[in-house]
């Protein structure tokens, strides 16, 4: 067990959380300038006009595909994603050792829950997806 004076504090997680959404933004918006020049179809000649169409739902799905693979890759290959790097922090499991695959996974996909950054609220108990 990790003694609780190393974990990382709610407001560095809090920068981890404004830090990651910038992050995020950035590769959406470089997502969406390459698929202006990827041609798709008759009906939308670049996959930039198809996106475009997305309602509400879809923009959420699409959104929760570029942020799954944010925090799956950069988790997984690197134990941390870019704001981890920033604030020199790691992801770890409660016994100190580097996540597997399905933990990291796990983690990502508690993180898509809407509403999951809430339970930091509670005390000084971790947040759903920090209990895998």
């Amino acid at each position: 067990m990790i003694p609780n004076y190393i974990l990382a504090s709610k407001n560095i997680r809090l920068l981890h959380f404004i830090i990651d959404l910038v992050f995020i933004y950035i590769i959406s918006l470089i997502v969406y300038f390459i698929s202006s020049f990827i041609k798709f179809n008759a009906l939308y000649p670049h996959f930039s006009n198809w996106i475009d169409t997305f309602d509400r739902i879809q923009n959420l799905i699409f959104n929760s595909i570029i942020w799954f693979l944010y925090y799956g890759i950069t988790e997984f290959l690197f134990s941390r994603t870019f704001a981890k790097y920033i604030t020199k922090t790691v992801v770890v499991l409660k016994d100190g050792f580097k996540p597997n695959f399905y933990a990291i996974m796990t983690r990502t996909v508690l993180r898509i829950i809407p509403f999951e950054y809430f339970t930091f609220l509670k005390g000084r108990k971790p947040g759903w997806h920090d209990e895998y």
